[in-house]
């Protein structure tokens, strides 16, 4: 099964937020190429650079093995 990342977009909060769901254990080449991909085909399309020009924001979430539970 390929390893693959979620990217959900929400251009319609001020700034732009792009959520980010990683997998388990993410090697550098694999964020390298994650990183690559929100740039060309996120960030440059809103900001016409490859800047974030504080106009976008970047959440990056990790999918966790084990999680700690707190009760309320």
């Amino acid at each position: 099964m390929a390893r693959t990342a979620s990217l959900h977009l929400n251009d319609k909060e001020q700034p732009t937020l792009v959520r980010v769901s990683l997998p388990t254990k993410i090697t550098e080449p694999e964020l390298a190429k994650l990183t690559e991909h929100i740039v060309q085909n996120i960030v440059r399309p809103h900001t016409g650079c490859t800047c974030l020009s504080g106009r976008i924001n970047v959440l990056i979430e990790s999918v966790f093995q084990e999680a700690v539970q707190v009760q309320l």
